[in-house]
């Protein structure tokens, strides 16, 4: 798409600040001897920006499993978070916004019918750049100048849309106790002001049944939903990034319902391309040339795909597993996205809790699981490149392995999108300067260098690019080293 460059914009997300706030959660449970496992999921805004700093606000929830006389139970809290991001060149006009994950809980104490908590919330701040293609410098007559078509990503939209799942057939339990719970998103659709996202919740938990004991369940729950983007449109590029997911229960005395919701973070890209003056030169004086530097970005593509990180649990030195009872919590932390050998590779880890029984000793415990993993993937990327990527933990399969370890399998969900960064120096305005000497001879003749473009030729020659091509029709450029030139200076007489 061609435009006047006088309208021409173009935009995209930056990656600003990272974040690292710790959370302290008092969460009350009756009874409580000791904590299995602990589900996290903090959401975090932008509250303010002012002058060189974005402020954040949001709560973090937590869901804990622990055990009493009576066996398993389950207990949750909540706390708010708050903390500040210093960024270069923020202005209370910047639009930002912020995604965040719960990266590691420690328990701090357990007694007295209080479970404290510390959790490590990490907020990636985002913010929106827009370029703006400056104006050509005014034709004058006698001056030449060369231009160059550039193509820059346009973001048409970016917005917040919460995608919630239909209710789950009754599960066969009276409540749940433990469970992890990931999202598979589709790749998503932009429609004119919309985009269309959809995918699946996978839940895998245990819960407690009438007669006392505990079973395990699984629940897989198709979502979709429409976010309201004005800007988009039908083609663009859209990219998806999932922020944590929650589950809720609702009993009644059949049996025990679930639902689950994520909130997602959608950005549309178009492509603007625009010819921008590269260059100018006169026959008959020198020339000042102002230029303006500009950055932007091109997306290649939004993806995604699904692998696996698989590792050992080593459990506390005497445990034994003789069977897995629920795994929760699980989460990809730490995730970065890169070029390497013209791919993109994607690295992290999967981190969650494994709780277990010891048959031997009578009772059950629980092992903190760390998966770190390196993925190949097959989108294309080029060094410099600077791919975007998100991801979350689908299912989990843990099984005793040796004695005193645990096998662990994380299937993975990731959304990656492939982008480059790409600048311009284009001439803004022109000055002319003091005149050159006039040419006496009424041939000129020049050597080209390998590769040397019609312009560069007819800057060299100090003649218009059509004088070069009219008195010169054989000639094929680019040119090949030592290729010959020539133009006669007193060609109109003779025309």
């Amino acid at each position: 798409m061609n435009e006047n460059l006088s309208r021409v914009s173009a935009g995209y997300i930056r990656k600003a600040a990272e974040v690292q706030t710790i959370a302290h959660i008092n969460v009350r449970c009756d009874g409580a001897a000791g904590v299995l496992g602990v589900s996290a999921n903090a959401a975090v805004r932008v509250s303010e920006t002012i002058s060189g700093e974005v402020r954040l606000a949001g709560r973090e929830s937590v869901e804990v499993t622990v055990t009493t006389e009576d066996g398993l139970k389950k207990a949750s809290g909540f706390a708010e978070i708050s903390d500040r991001a210093e960024i270069e060149g923020v202005t209370p006009q910047t639009r930002a916004f912020a995604v965040c994950r719960v990266t590691d809980t420690d328990i701090v104490s357990v007694g007295g019918g209080i479970i404290t908590l510390a959790s490590v919330v990490e907020t990636t701040v985002y913010v929106e750049e827009r370029v703006f293609l400056p104006d050509p410098p005014e034709s004058s007559e006698g001056i030449y100048t060369d231009s160059r078509e550039t193509e820059f990503s346009r973001l048409t939209s970016r917005t917040t849309v919460r995608i919630e799942s239909g209710d789950s057939e009754k599960l066969p339990i009276t409540e749940v106790v433990c469970c992890n719970a990931g999202f598979a998103a589709d790749a998503p659709e932009a429609a004119l002001d919309a985009v269309y996202v959809s995918g699946r919740f996978i839940i895998e938990g245990v819960g407690k049944t009438a007669d006392g004991g505990i079973a395990p369940f699984s629940a897989e729950l198709s979502a979709s939903a429409e976010a309201a983007s004005d800007g988009a449109r039908r083609g663009d590029v859209a990219f998806v990034m999932c922020g944590g997911v929650s589950v809720a229960e609702s009993r009644s005395e059949n049996g025990v319902t679930l639902s689950a919701s994520a909130e997602l973070y959608t950005e549309t890209y178009g492509k603007v391309t625009a010819a921008v003056v590269t260059d100018a030169f006169s026959p008959s004086c020198r020339l000042s040339l102002t230029r303006s530097h500009i950055c932007g970005m091109i997306t290649d593509g939004a993806f995604t795909l699904t692998d696996k990180a698989e590792g050992i649990v080593a459990l506390p030195e005497g445990d034994a597993a003789d069977k897995v009872t629920a795994v929760c919590g699980f989460t990809v932390t730490a995730l970065s996205a890169y070029a390497e050998n013209g791919k993109t590779v994607l690295e992290g880890a999967a981190g969650g809790y494994v709780v277990y029984s010891d048959a031997e000793a009578g009772r059950r415990g629980s092992a903190v699981a760390e998966l770190p993993f390196r993925i190949v993937t097959d989108i294309p990327a080029a060094d410099g490149d600077e791919p975007r990527a998100s991801g979350t933990v689908l299912s989990v399969i843990a099984r005793p392995a040796r004695r005193g370890e645990i096998a662990v399998t994380c299937t993975l969900r990731f959304s990656v999108l492939s982008c480059r960064s790409v600048s311009a120096d284009p001439v803004t305005s022109v000055a002319e300067g003091e005149p050159l000497a006039d040419k006496t001879g009424v041939l000129s003749m020049h050597a080209a260098s390998e590769g040397e473009t019609l312009w560069e030729c007819a800057k060299a020659l100090s003649v218009p690019p059509d004088t070069v091509l009219a008195q010169n029709p054989d000639t094929v450029f680019p040119m090949s080293r030592g290729d010959k030139v020539f133009v006669f200076r007193s060609a109109r007489a003779r025309e």
